[in-house]
Formats: C-alpha cells, sequence, structure tokens
C-alpha cells in the first residue's frame, strides 16, 4: 500500500495513547497466553535457531519477542516499536524475565536504525496491517536481513470466520456498523500478504491460511474490558454508542463469550494468514 498521511495520523494517534500502552502493560501475561498459538504459527515460519539474530517489529510490549530469545539463546533478540513507551515496558518484562539476550528500542518500520544485513530473521505479528507505506517498510526489511535470511508476517484473516472478532464487535455493528473498512483485516484477502512480499522482491514466497484456537484464561467480562481497552482502533467506536445503547451492547458481548466460556477459559477459533520469504 503507499504511503497515506491520514492513515499514519491516525495510527500514531491511537497506538501513541499513554492509555492504550497502559493497558497493554496491565494485560501483558495473560495476552501472551491468549496469543500463543499465533506465534506458533509465526514462528514455525521463522527457522529459528540459537545463535541466531532477531528483529521483532511491533513488538509491543514484549511478545513474541521474549519467547524468541528464549528460542535463540545465546543469540540476540532486537525488539522494536514505534511507541517509546511500549519499548519501556518490553524492557521492563525482559529483565523480569531475566533474559540478558534482549534490547529494545524505539523504531520505525519504515525507516529503521541498524545497518544493512544485521538480522538472520526479522518477525511482526499483527503488525503490518498498521503500516502507511508497506512498499517502503518492507524494503527496509530486506535491507536489514542478511543474504539468506528470512522475513516472516502473521495477520488476520477472514473477519466473518472470526469468532472472537465477531463476539466482541457484532452487538455493536448489528445496531450501526463502523465507518470504513478495519486495518484489522487490511490483508485478509488471499494472497494479498504474499502478492506485497514479492512486489517487494522477496525470493520463495509462502503464505499459509489457518484457523487457530486462541483462548483467554479468565471469565467473558474480563475479556471484554481487555480487548476494549488495548483496542486502539475500536475503542472510539465503542464509545460512540449512547449510555444504555453501549450497555446493551457490552451485556450481549458479555452474554456471547459466556456461550464458549468452559470455567476457566474460553476458547475461540480464528483465522490468520502467515507470509514469508527470504532475502
Amino acid at each position: 500500500m503507499p504511503h497515506d498521511a491520514q492513515i499514519e495520523a491516525k495510527v500514531r494517534a491511537e497506538w501513541l495513547d499513554d492509555a492504550t500502552c497502559a493497558a497493554w502493560w496491565r494485560w501483558h501475561d495473560k495476552s501472551v497466553y491468549f496469543w500463543r498459538e499465533l506465534n506458533a504459527a509465526l514462528l514455525a515460519h521463522a527457522a529459528l535457531a540459537p545463535g541466531k539474530r532477531v528483529l521483532d517489529l511491533a513488538g509491543g510490549t514484549g511478545d513474541p519477542g521474549l519467547e524468541i530469545a528464549r528460542r535463540v539463546a545465546p543469540g540476540e533478540v532486537v525488539i522494536t516499536d514505534f511507541a517509546p513507551q511500549m519499548v519501556e515496558i518490553a524492557r521492563g518484562f525482559a529483565a523480569r524475565d531475566g533474559l540478558t539476550n534482549v534490547t529494545c528500542t524505539t523504531a520505525d518500520a519504515h525507516a529503521l536504525p541498524f545497518p544493512d544485513a544485521a538480522f538472520d530473521v526479522v518477525t511482526c505479528r499483527l503488525g503490518i496491517m498498521f503500516f502507511w507505506d508497506s512498499a517502503r517498510a518492507l524494503a527496509e526489511v530486506r535491507r536489514v536481513l542478511r543474504p539468506g535470511g528470512r522475513a516472516v508476517f502473521l495477520v488476520w484473516g477472514s473477519p466473518e470466520q472470526n469468532e472472537f472478532i465477531r463476539l466482541v464487535t457484532g452487538p455493536f455493528k448489528k445496531r450501526c456498523p463502523p465507518p470504513g473498512v478495519s486495518q484489522q483485516f487490511s490483508y485478509a484477502a488471499p494472497g494479498k500478504l504474499g502478492g506485497e512480499l514479492r512486489a517487494a522482491g522477496f525470493a520463495s514466497v509462502v503464505e499459509e491460511t489457518r484457523t487457530v484456537r486462541i483462548s483467554w484464561p479468565g471469565t467473558p467480562e474480563e475479556l471484554w474490558q481487555r480487548q476494549y481497552e488495548v483496542s486502539a482502533p475500536m475503542r472510539p467506536y465503542f464509545d460512540s454508542f449512547s449510555g444504555h445503547e453501549r450497555a446493551e451492547c457490552v451485556a450481549e458481548v458479555i452474554e456471547g463469550l459466556r456461550g464458549h466460556h468452559d470455567g476457566r477459559e474460553i476458547p475461540l477459533r480464528v483465522p490468520i494468514i502467515v507470509g514469508a520469504g527470504g532475502n
């Protein structure tokens, strides 16, 4: 996608927000558990091995970067995010977990502050959808990859088949659909992610669509609150409803999630797309 100044301004406003960053810190540990099957799908294509040097883009509060660090030790992982608040949080979790092979730094994927051929692997989970100039960012990824290196991206697949998204947004959408198309699903069309990787010059590109199970380790009320707090793009939409109507929507969300609650966790099936290419 070409550079879009409006998208850039929107993404910066949403993800540099202190409340959003604080929410990701608050929900970090349970979110790691929630997304573990996404990480497994991403890292299955990353060809990780001890000693490798990995760059994790849009790494947020450190997931999946901290898991990658465990897998490549004594190799190094550089976790980046363009929100400095997120970077500080990731640095704190790395210290808490005793991981000494992790560096956390603020970086914009469109202008990476690293020399050419600096990394064996680049990973990005649920981040490329928010790049406002994907061609430029992918060129930067290729630049910092070593010859023979590999880049792996994970995005959401079809929103219609995503139980999680359908349950947490459905009650709102049936009353008033959100304006425009959500960036979260900008790569949901089969072939789009792989096509952009090929256009950027990556070799041996593969694209895999699969459905995985994510499972929230807590109550329906907690999962709704987590989603409301961390979902920067959707929070204004949720808040656009009047008090009474919003309360009705939230009650329906929680009731829908309760139908999947097994008393301990909330398992949900979601489609994802993984795209990978070599340098």
